[in-house]
């Protein structure tokens, strides 16, 4: 499957998206990765991408919020995969001004097993689901699916 990454500004290519060609059209809805591993950018945005949806992605916090923002009134995102362990404002600092600011937007939190406990105070936060990292494409799926698509809200 090919896929066209975006923003070069934040390591991608130029438009902000991720789109992959022949994804199913099931559940055509937007979500934005936040994430400062580029290499994980990509992974979860071909994942996402062949899952159906449509996917941008930031490489940090501060990033990620001005985008949610900017794209409020023209094109609303569906939900938020956010990494919990990023150098410029973190996943939790994230999650604490997606309850004041974008509360109808579901978050799935991830980080590495070694921070679980940061997954658990995410959950606290908000976050509707979690996801250790390295992740499990199947596992992916289904909480995405379950969160993104088939919870009608909190």
């Amino acid at each position: 499957m090919m896929t066209v990454f975006s923003s070069e500004r934040h390591g991608l290519s130029e438009d902000d998206s991720c789109t992959a060609a022949g994804a199913p059209q099931r559940a055509q809805r937007r979500i934005l990765v936040i994430d400062h591993d580029e290499a994980a950018r990509r992974l979860l945005c071909d994942h996402l991408g062949a899952f159906g949806f449509d996917v941008a992605a930031e490489d940090n916090g501060v990033a990620g919020l001005a985008r949610l923002a900017d794209d409020w009134d023209r094109a609303r995102f569906h939900g938020l995969l956010v990494e919990l362990r990023m150098p410029v404002l973190g996943g939790l600092a994230v999650l604490q001004e997606m309850n004041e600011r974008f509360p109808t937007v579901p978050v799935i939190a991830m980080a590495d097993a070694a921070h679980v406990a940061k997954l658990r105070q995410a959950v606290k936060l908000g976050a509707r689901e979690y996801v250790i990292k390295p992740f499990d494409a199947e596992l992916l799926r289904h909480k995405c699916l379950s969160v993104f698509v088939n919870d009608s809200g909190p």
